[in-house]
């Protein structure tokens, strides 16, 4: 018995050691946080849908596409202007889904045009300038003018923008409002005769105010004129042709060959400091507003110098000798063969620069000077009428060449005359420097 109840003892103490190790593990457990074993339960789970980003008020949303310039093909493009014989101008408001690159056009350009700047092209032939900035940012606003307005990037994958143009205008070419590419010139400011100067907007009475989006071949200066200044003034920086018809000179260099500004002045124009000629492709759109005292400046000029041009009268009997002398053949519509026999000896004959001649394309019918061509005697005197808001310049010689040396009017503004007398024979070309398109030539016998 005593046996059999020692074996008991010893397995009634094994179990109870067993239950006691269960319990030991079971309050483990329930220390660690209970271990539930979930159902299986069979879920349908639905995608995530896309969240849209809501359009704003007023802006419209467009996707980009494959750029179809030359060269292009692996970047991608949207078209937010189309290309127009028009010029665009506002301000570009964007958000896009990633940074995109701001783009305007210039042109079509005219063979020979595209020689040293950024081109864009759909087919190789029809080739405009590009003007390329790079704010590097998917959100902004940007001032612009241009013959078309574009988003782009250099990756493959289609982006987004949500754009809105402000104060948006497409506006038709006109003294004003001008698309052209343009050679530089010795800039015939005093002390300014090893810089070369690009005019965009010529002197004039009036005040030009606008945005201009430019492209050149390489880094160039930013130049608006205000004046002539009186002689009473004396601002900080100046430009001046001739030592006494003095302007304020604002001048900015953004240290780029593209880009867009938004300008203020009498004139306008593009500048670098290197004798070699630059080539610039630009845009501007810009309003007109007439300066103080341009009224009385256009009577003191009716009365000393264009009587005929500037009113609608007529001067038979009090002016013959003075239409005589310098408006025959091109400022009066009268006739005088009765009247008047032609006068021995020197005769002054009368040159006109027409209106409009400031925006290239007098020079396709040869008429920037009327008459561009003429023939005189040896001893007579051409003087030229400037009829138009812009000022210009009768310099002798030749855009390719320079200036001669043999007569230079310096800038005659609009409204004024000048004159020289050719006292040798021979055969003298003349351009205008601000406008070199504009050419004309005197033959003396």
């Amino acid at each position: 018995m005593a046996g059999i109840d020692n074996a008991g003892i010893a397995i009634a103490i094994a179990i109870t050691a067993i239950f006691l190790g269960i319990a030991a593990s079971l309050g483990a457990t329930q220390d660690a946080g209970p271990t539930v074993s979930a159902p299986t339960v069979t879920k349908t789970v639905e995608p995530e849908m896309e969240k849209v980003k809501p359009l704003k008020s007023g802006y419209e949303r467009v996707t980009s596409d494959i750029d179809p310039g030359v060269g292009h093909e692996t970047h991608q493009l949207a078209v937010l202007l189309a290309p127009s014989d028009k010029v665009y101008s506002g301000e570009l408001r964007y958000d896009a889904s990633e940074p995109i690159q701001l783009v305007t056009l210039h042109g079509p350009l005219a063979d020979g045009e595209d020689k040293g700047q950024a081109i864009w092209s759909p087919d190789g032939e029809t080739k405009f300038a590009l003007t390329f900035v790079d704010h590097k940012s998917a959100k902004g606003t940007w001032e612009f003018s241009g013959n078309a307005l574009a988003v782009h990037t250099m990756n493959t994958e289609p982006f987004t923008v949500d754009y809105k143009v402000v104060d948006y205008a497409e506006k038709p070419m006109s003294d004003t409002v001008v698309t052209g590419t343009t050679m530089s010139v010795t800039d015939p400011g005093v002390g300014h005769e090893s810089h070369q100067l690009a005019v965009l907007l010529a002197p004039s009475s009036d005040v030009y105010s606008g945005i201009l989006s430019y492209s050149a071949s390489e880094n160039i200066q930013l130049v608006t004129l205000r004046g002539p200044v009186g002689a009473d003034e004396n601002p900080a920086k100046t430009w001046t042709p001739d030592g006494e018809t003095i302007f304020e000179l604002t001048f900015v260099d953004p240290k780029n060959a593209m880009g867009s500004w938004e300008f203020k002045g009498n004139a306008l124009a593009v500048h670098t400091m290197n004798t070699d000629q630059f080539t610039v492709s630009y845009s501007v759109s810009a309003t007109a507003t007439a300066g103080q005292n341009v009224e009385l400046e256009e009577e003191i000029h009716m009365e000393e110098t264009h009587e005929e041009t500037m009113v609608e009268e007529t001067h038979e009997e009090t002016h013959e000798e003075t239409h005589e002398e310098t408006h025959e053949e091109t400022m009066v519509e009268e006739t005088h063969e009765e009247t008047h026999e032609e006068p021995a000896g020197p005769t002054t004959h009368t040159v006109d620069i027409p209106t409009g001649t400031s925006v290239p394309g007098c020079e396709e019918s040869n008429a920037c000077y009327l008459p561009a061509d003429i023939t005189i005697n040896a001893g007579d005197t051409v003087e030229w009428i400037n009829v138009d808001t812009a000022a210009h310049t009768v310099t002798g010689g030749s855009p390719a060449d320079g200036p001669s040396g043999v007569f230079d009017s310096s800038l005659v503004m609009a409204s004024a005359n000048y004159a020289f007398t050719f006292d040798d024979a021979g055969s003298y070309d003349y351009f205008c420097m601000v406008h070199p398109w504009m050419v004309g030539s005197v033959t003396v016998n």
